[in-house]
């Protein structure tokens, strides 16, 4: 039953192994496997090659048939002549819509040049990250710098107000010696 190897079958058949593997998957032909080899079902392959046989008849026309073909001869003839038009007529249909589709390309391509020149002329990419990169480093440097400037603010603050306390301290004493002074005057006078 399951007796011929896959390559045995086509080798029978008079096809490749790949149109054995399109029947299998289509169902016309079952399989069986053993490890890695592939047996395909004889039944199957013998009832494929009598079909073929059968469908591969050739009718030779009789006698009596011989006026019907010249009839279906001529009848044919105007059918190919019709679709011959039919065809023209299409071929014409599309031939123009190429000719509009090479048009638009055309104008597509004049466009496509264009911007390639806009470009051309238009700042090159390394140098537009170059200025980037320059423009990025001196934000930086910038923001390093306005933080070393707030905390001198802040210094500066600290040792003004240093500075306002002092100076009120000297006033309030000098004040006081002054007072103590017009005191002593006082006193001895």
């Amino acid at each position: 039953m399951y007796k011929l190897t896959r390559k045995e079958a086509s080798e029978l058949l008079n096809i490749s192994t790949r149109s054995i593997d399109r029947y299998v998957k289509s169902g016309k032909i079952r399989i069986k496997k053993d490890w890695k080899t592939v047996y395909v079902n004889e039944e199957d392959i013998n009832k494929l090659k009598n079909s073929w046989e059968n469908n591969q008849e050739i009718i030779l026309p009789t006698k009596k048939d011989k006026k019907n073909t010249e009839t279906d001869f001529i009848e044919n003839i105007e059918i190919q002549e019709k679709s011959l038009s039919v065809l023209d007529n299409i071929y014409g249909d599309l031939k123009n819509e190429i000719n509009k589709k090479d048009s638009v390309i055309q104008d597509l391509s004049i466009r496509l040049w264009r911007a390639e020149e806009i470009a051309k002329n238009s700042i090159s990419l390394i140098e537009f990250k170059k200025s980037q990169f320059l423009l990025e480093e001196s934000k930086d440097f910038l923001s390093k710098e306005v933080t070393d400037l707030k905390h001198d603010k802040y210094k500066l603050l600290k040792e003004l107000r240093y500075e306002k306390w002092t100076n009120n301290i000297l006033i309030v004493f000098i004040l006081i010696l002054v007072i103590i002074s017009i005191v002593i005057w006082f006193i001895n006078v």
